[in-house]
């Protein structure tokens, strides 16, 4: 199961969670920071602009460094099913974190993001992040604990650099696969309303 949506609720999700909204009427569009092209309006992506922003222009990352909409593949129960990572920055060859952008409270993402990093390769991604593009929490993605709140806890590009100097990446712990696939299935049925189109 894919949803094609990008974000929900989208144009019906109250104003006030918008981020930076300043009138009742929603933009028809956004521009994508990283690559400059008009992208469809949802608050996932108004969101996610603020970050990319954020660690472009005050964190000092590349553009080349952030991908944007990383897919994870898994079956379930003979279903082959798919899920998205919003943000995922990549140093030396290695993804070192992964980031979710999501209106309300951050703490009910939090468990969906730590799963996205443990499955998006084949080693533990070291940190994850959840936003709502107002409030930010960095967590370690082996324990799952928050280590970091507020923007400024995020690591600029040279301080990961540093931290992640002769890391020893851990490798995915193949018995709890199934179980952080669960994770992410649950949460994305969850956000896909019922006339959302999937893939059979």
């Amino acid at each position: 199961m894919r949803c094609h949506k990008p974000d929900f609720p989208n144009r019906d999700f109250p104003i006030e969670h918008a981020v930076d909204a300043e009138s009742p009427e929603f933009p028809h569009s956004l521009t994508d920071y990283l690559t400059g092209r008009e992208i469809p309006f949802s608050n996932r992506d108004t969101i996610r602009q603020k970050i990319l922003r954020f660690l472009i222009e005050e964190k000092g990352y590349l553009k080349d460094d952030i991908s944007t909409d990383r897919e994870i593949r898994f079956d379930i129960e003979g279903t082959e099913t798919s899920s998205m990572v919003d943000i995922s920055i990549r140093l030396d060859n290695k993804t070192l974190i992964v980031g979710k952008c999501s209106s309300g409270s951050l703490v009910s993402r939090e468990r969906q993001i730590i799963a996205a990093a443990r499955l998006l390769e084949n080693y533990l991604v070291p940190f994850a992040v959840v936003t709502n593009g107002k409030d930010l929490e960095l967590l370690d993605s082996d324990s799952g604990r928050v280590i970091g709140e507020g923007f400024g806890s995020l690591p600029s590009r040279q301080d990961l650099l540093e931290i992640c100097r002769g890391f020893s990446f851990k490798p995915t712990n193949k018995k709890k696969i199934i179980y952080e696939q669960r994770i992410l299935f649950t949460y994305d049925a969850i956000g896909c309303p019922v006339n959302c189109k999937v893939d059979p």
